[in-house]
């Protein structure tokens, strides 16, 4: 059975909604609104598979994203990919 890993990640709410999109990160940040995003672990990928679509991970979020999911899975995965299949952090 494939694993599934919630993470609770935090997101700007103003840039989701009105400026570049949804661009969560997994540091907290008391300025951001907190959501429990859950990824699939599937052929070496962990796949979003909830919440609305990530559009990116920006600077480390996608390594320090794919170590946790990893650590939590105890898998190896080398891509994180958005709900839609596109690739949001390659190792």
């Amino acid at each position: 059975m494939d694993k599934i890993i919630h993470v609770k990640m935090f997101y700007d709410d103003y840039e989701k909604y009105f400026g570049d999109g949804f661009y969560p990160i997994i540091t907290e940040n008391e300025k951001y609104t907190s959501i429990i995003i859950s990824f699939q672990y599937k052929n070496n990928n962990w796949i979003q598979t909830s919440q609305d679509e990530i559009h990116g991970l920006d600077g480390d979020v996608g390594k320090k994203l794919l170590d946790f999911l990893n650590s939590e899975g105890d898998e190896e995965g080398k891509i994180i990919k958005n709900s839609s299949g596109y690739i949001l952090y390659q190792k």
